[in-house]
């Protein structure tokens, strides 16, 4: 993926009007940061429906997988607008889940006050940041 795609998706999907206008101002600074630190950010996903949310806690339940949340639909911030997942595209453009690259949007997040869910420790979810 190249860097003209990355951020072409990561304005669509910050500029959805379901998003909480404070989640949307931090996820730009905190995109910002992470560029400036040599990091490629890309925004996966922000809103999610209810109806998406529970298909997502059907994999590794109803449905064949890993478990991916523990959020029924209406239980997960992303139903709300307040939450947004990242993954970073590294030097080739392909995507990755590097925890080094977590663990640095972590530290940024922590300081525009962003909530992170790789602090958490029932179910730990390094993508995921919200309000």
């Amino acid at each position: 993926m190249d860097n003209e795609r990355r951020k072409n998706l990561n304005l669509r999907r910050l500029n959805d009007t379901r998003l909480n206008s404070e989640l949307r101002k931090k996820a730009f600074t905190l995109i910002e940061q992470l560029e400036n630190a040599g990091l490629k950010p890309l925004v996966t996903q922000g809103f999610r429906s209810i109806d998406e949310q529970n298909r997502l806690y059907a994999i590794g339940r109803t449905k064949k997988g890993k478990i991916v949340t523990n959020a029924k639909g209406g239980q997960s911030k992303h139903n709300f607008g307040k939450a947004v997942d990242f993954a970073f595209v590294d030097s080739s453009g392909n995507i990755t889940w590097d925890a080094d690259n977590f663990k640095k949007l972590g530290k940024f997040a922590d300081k525009i006050g962003l909530i992170w869910g790789g602090h958490w420790k029932r179910f730990t979810d390094m993508p995921h940041i919200e309000v």
